[in-house]
């Protein structure tokens, strides 16, 4: 009996690996991905929330630091009426961790916001996750979002 368990969780484990993604795919969606998070942010100041929303599933959910609760992608295209752009916001971002699962990838970053849309100036930390899935044509949509301010 011990000897059947065994071998069922050896077989459970063996075809978990099946589905694990190579080195190859890991460094592709990340690349991918990455890209499309700077791009995000290179046309924040310039453009508002039109990349952001572009790249975004049709059944987006995020929230974003200081919302009460979490927004849609059609409240996200709600907000982008009221943003000033081109602005004069100023971050650094640094990529932290990124998990893969065959469509899915969660993508962990800091900014360091060192100035805001109206030119102050500030020295903020906030801590980004977002959830990427790849869709049928092989694009990486954002479909989840969470983020947080550090705060000392």
């Amino acid at each position: 009996m011990n000897t059947l368990r065994i071998l069922l969780v050896a077989l459970v484990g063996i075809s978990g690996l099946a589905h694990a993604e190579t080195s190859a795919e890991y460094d592709t969606a990340k690349a991918a991905i990455w890209a499309k998070e700077l791009a995000i942010y290179d046309a924040w100041g310039k453009t508002g929330l039109d990349y952001y929303i572009e790249h975004s599933s049709e059944h987006y959910v995020g929230w974003p630091p200081g919302t009460p609760k979490p927004s849609s992608l059609n409240d996200l295209k709600r907000m982008q009426a009221n943003l000033v752009v081109p602005n004069q916001e100023k971050r650094e971002i640094t990529f932290d961790d990124l998990a893969l699962h065959d469509d899915t990838a969660v993508l962990y970053y800091t900014t360091h916001r060192t100035m805001l849309p109206d030119g102050t100036t500030v020295d903020e930390l906030l801590h980004i996750c977002h959830v990427w899935v790849r869709d049928n044509t092989g694009d990486w949509k954002m479909i989840g979002a969470l983020g947080r301010v550090e705060r000392e």
